[in-house]
């Protein structure tokens, strides 16, 4: 069992199930990481070394000193380090039993890297204050000069807060004190990997280790750029959005003067920052650097700090990798351009000549296009983006019949609400509905045009987890669900700049659903799904459209209070090698802010796997609830799987660089709801069928609004148990009745049932029986809606197999479960 700690994370506030696509991308403000952030230093030996070092514990204070001074300068005040440092102490084991020796650099594989942290925690000694850690970083002591440990770093972490403490997700970092670096090239590393504990979006090397100039690859120590800087990157808040300028193909180009960005910006008006825009996600960026407050500490270069001064001009493509390629002079990356310096991309259309330098602290620009720089370009917004921050996207959603299709005019349709985009426009919450089984459910799409061209010809394809079920993959291990052009959606023909268009194609899962799946209102089922386009004339960024973060993975808890019965999660989550070739070993991490009195387990405790070439690997998560909050409350679990990834220099092949690699993530939401019950009876003479009907909620009449009022569907059942895949939608009244004439083929049975709100649960009647009767009774019909005709996409069958409420799941790219399950009592 996992002892519950406090989600230290941003608050995700998704109430809803969504299908998604995955990556690294953000395109809206996040909240400003500002205030003091606290660093537990923990300095051990190995069980087979004595007790010396090569720092001090004074010496690695004075290090730490000189990193808060280097974040103090990089953030302009807006944070700064506050950190405990240990004497030296003694792990249980041998090196070996921690760290794998290679030629080129020592790494702490599988799971060692988390052994690492975990001993060092539990052997830290007493007295350390485990309160408000954001990161904890261990130092190895070593004296020879034959090792030399690269250093390994992840910003999600599930560690305890001190030996025995409860667990929380922070940043973790482990390194030796490697005798062969100059003191600068040590915690200058150490500086860096702090910063991943830090970053709040974006990628986590932004130029794949290959940048001089930027903290979050190579520039040990020194300050962090512009990029990382804007307000939807790894360091919001510091930099200004009054210290950018925006330059668009549409105004032809203009002429700039930027002052150094070492600068803190509140001591001048000056800009510090240009952003040259080719497209929404293909841009330049354009920064003057200097050899001061930090940037003239750099200890790979001699005389220390980065390697020139003058304009760093940045290409960014969002979602590529690497996302920042440094443009040098003379394709140096690490020359500068001066006065007089023109850097020109004939395939971007951009000309960026530098006119003059009033001053070392600053330089003037002329930006110029041509033709060629106007290009469309149609994406998705990806998942772990506002407002949701987690394993969705605001572009993929499941509009089932259940509660009627819906749509703008009507968005109480969807169960999980609306919410804006990430530009200010509604769009169905979290999954907006679950995907029905034997339904005909819509997968929607939001596809956008954020080019200066109008996109032609747009063709949008949806892809489901094969096998279906919640879970996080790779590339790999998906089946097309369908495809839709213009001859299905005319809008798709042409998407303005600017613009977006909502499509879907339809889709009729036919997992099977028993009497009892019904009767306990589990005809929804938890899956992910992802989005990929077509790549249209013109275009040249394709990361943003390729399926990889454009999808979505989520699940969702009925959680009731303990005077309306028990209720219990206990689903699998399916972790899949995306390497076919080679084995890989996955750190597991998660945040939560589930009460302190919730059950919690997730594989037993357990968060390292090691998986062979396309191997899966089934996660059982079980949540409990216990005091229970206000009905409505939202509390949420996030779950990710990440590996490592190499880095390599293009200077030097030697200089290797590992990092965490995401591979994907879960979210399983847990509601507290109002537990609700729905039975119906059924009387025919000749093909008309008579149907009334009652449901039953705790205070359903206190919160029901008449214009967005619940609804009820009634399907017919086949002898075959199948369901009829078009119900009848009828109109719940305020004392829970509902009630409707149908007209229909003669069915063996019908079923009702309740979709369920943010405030009470689903629920379903099982098999009814259609009792006969030569005078039936006389009813009032209630409004009734039938869903709208639409266009129909074939799709593969797809077979998925439960019991006892155990929900299969993919952990591809790390998605989220769709659906909603309901559970029996826990013993």
């Amino acid at each position: 069992m996992i002892k519950i700690g406090k989600w230290q994370a941003i608050a995700l506030s998704l109430v809803g199930v969504v299908v998604a696509l995955a990556s690294f991308q953000f395109s809206a403000s996040a909240a400003p990481i500002t205030g003091t952030q606290n660093v537990m230093v923990l300095r051990v030996y190995f069980d087979d070394y004595t007790e010396t070092s090569r720092y001090s514990q004074a010496k690695v204070t004075g290090f730490f000193n000189n990193l808060d001074t280097l974040w103090r300068d990089t953030s302009y005040n807006k944070i700064n380090i506050s950190h405990q440092v240990t004497d030296l102490y003694q792990l249980p084991d041998e090196r070996a039993d921690y760290i794998d020796d290679y030629g080129n650099g020592d790494l702490s594989d599988g799971g060692k890297f988390q052994k690492v942290i975990d001993d060092s925690i539990a052997n830290a000694p007493a007295g350390l204050d485990w309160n408000d850690i954001q990161a904890v970083m261990v130092v190895m002591a070593e004296t020879d000069p034959t090792q030399f440990h690269r250093g390994q770093a992840t910003g999600s972490c599930t560690a305890a807060m001190g030996p025995g403490g409860t667990n929380k997700n922070v940043g973790c970092a482990i390194f030796s004190e490697n005798p062969t670096e100059n003191d600068l090239q040590v915690w200058g590393r150490w500086a860096h990997e702090v910063g991943h504990a830090f970053q709040d979006q974006g990628p986590a090397h932004p130029s794949d280790y290959n940048n001089e100039f930027e903290l979050m690859d190579s520039n040990y120590p020194g300050q962090t750029g512009v990029f990382e800087k804007l307000d939807n990157m790894g360091f919001p808040g510091w930099l200004p959005p009054s210290k950018y300028i925006t330059i668009t193909p549409t105004s032809g180009g203009d002429s700039v003067c930027l002052m150094a960005m070492e600068y803190d910006p509140a001591d001048s008006p000056n800009l510090q920052a240009a952003k040259i825009e080719i497209t929404g996600s293909l841009y330049y960026m354009v920064s003057v650097r200097r050899k001061i407050l930090g940037d003239d500490l750099n200890g790979d270069f001699s005389p220390p700090g980065i390697p020139d001064e003058g304009v760093l001009i940045e290409r960014v493509s969002e979602g590529s990798s690497p996302w920042v390629t440094v443009q040098g002079e003379s394709g140096d990356r690490d020359k500068l351009w001066k006065a007089g310096d023109t850097f020109t991309d004939a395939s971007d259309g951009i000309a960026i000549t530098i006119t003059k330098s009033p001053d070392s602290d600053n330089y003037c620009f002329r930006v110029a296009y041509d033709n060629s720089a106007n290009q469309p370009d149609v994406m998705l917004e990806a998942w772990t983006q506002p407002p949701g921050n987690t394993w969705e996207t605001t572009d993929i959603w499941v509009d089932n019949p259940i509660n009627g299709y819906g749509s703008a005019e009507v968005p109480e349709r969807y169960r999980y609400g609306t919410w804006n985009d990430l530009d200010g426009n509604s769009v169905p919450r979290g999954n907006g509905d679950d995907p029905a089984v034997g339904q005909v459910n819509r997968l929607y799409a939001r596809v956008r045009n954020v080019g200066t061209l109008p996109a032609t010809g747009v063709e949008v394809t949806w892809e489901l987890t094969d096998p279906p079920g919640l879970g996080i993959s790779g590339a790999d291990g998906w089946a097309s669900i369908g495809t839709v052009d213009q001859t299905d959606f005319a809008s798709l023909a042409n998407i303005a700049p600017g613009a977006f268009t909502d499509v879907y194609v339809e889709w009729t899962p036919d997992f099977p659903v028993t009497e009892e799946d019904l009767e306990a209102g589990r005809f929804y089922f938890h899956t992910c799904v992802r989005v990929k386009l077509n790549q249209v004339t013109g275009e040249t960024v394709f990361g943003n459209q390729d399926g990889d973060g454009e999808q979505e993975n989520f699940s969702y808890f009925q959680a009731i209070p303990p005077e309306e019965g028990e209720s219990a999660f206990a689903g699998v989550i399916k972790l899949r090698n995306e390497d076919n070739d080679n084995s890989k070993f996955y750190n597991l991490s998660y945040e939560t802010d589930l009460p302190d009195s919730w059950y919690l387990d997730i594989n037993g405790g357990d968060l390292g796997i090691e998986l062979a070439p396309g191997a899966t690997y089934d996660i059982p998560v079980k949540i409990a609830p216990d005091d229970l909050a206000t009905v409505g409350q939202v509390f949420g679990l996030d779950i990710e799987a990440a590996s490592k990834r190499a880095l390599v220099s293009d200077k030097n092949p030697d200089d290797v660089h590992y990092e965490s690699d995401v591979l994907g993530g879960v979210r399983v939401e847990s509601a507290v709801l109002h537990a609700t019950k729905i039975g119906c009876e059924a009387v025919r003479v000749g093909n008309e069928i008579s149907v009334t009907g009652q449901l039953d909620a705790n205070n359903f009449e206190t919160y029901y609004d008449p214009k967005q009022a619940p609804v009820a569907a009634i399907q017919g059942v086949g002898e075959d148990g199948s369901l009829n895949p078009n119900p009848t939608i009828v109109t719940i009244e305020s004392d829970g009745s509902f009630m409707a004439n149908l007209s229909r083929n003669e069915p063996a049975a019908i079923t009702c049932l309740f979709a369920g709100t943010t405030l009470f649960t689903s629920a379903g009647t099982g098999y009814v029986e259609i009792v006969e009767e030569e005078t039936p009774p006389t009813v009032e019909p209630g409004p009734t809606t039938t869903p709208a005709p639409s266009v129909s996409v074939s799709a593969p069958n797809c077979n998925q197999t439960s019991s006892n409420g155990d929900v299969p799941v993919d952990l591809v790219a790390l998605g989220t479960f769709v659906g909603i399950l309901a559970f029996r009592k826990r013993s």
